[in-house]
């Protein structure tokens, strides 16, 4: 409900920390302010668990939400 009405970048992944998925997510962050300004929240989403997420998150200084499916 809290995203209801806005604009998202949902981007799914196969897996936390693996080059590939590294990189996009790096971008993101890279063009995080970008995105913001134009009204978008983004949201990453792959099957690891919340403490991977946490790890990943902080390794790389991401600024947005990672989910697990």
């Amino acid at each position: 409900s809290d995203l209801r009405g806005k604009k998202v970048v949902l981007y799914f992944y196969p897996k936390d920390d693996t080059s590939g998925c590294t990189a996009q997510a790096c971008s993101l962050r890279d063009n995080y302010a970008d995105l913001r300004a134009a009204g978008y929240e983004v949201l990453g989403v792959s099957i690891d668990n919340q403490t991977s997420h946490q790890k990943f998150i902080k390794k790389h200084d991401l600024p947005f939400a990672l989910v697990a499916d």
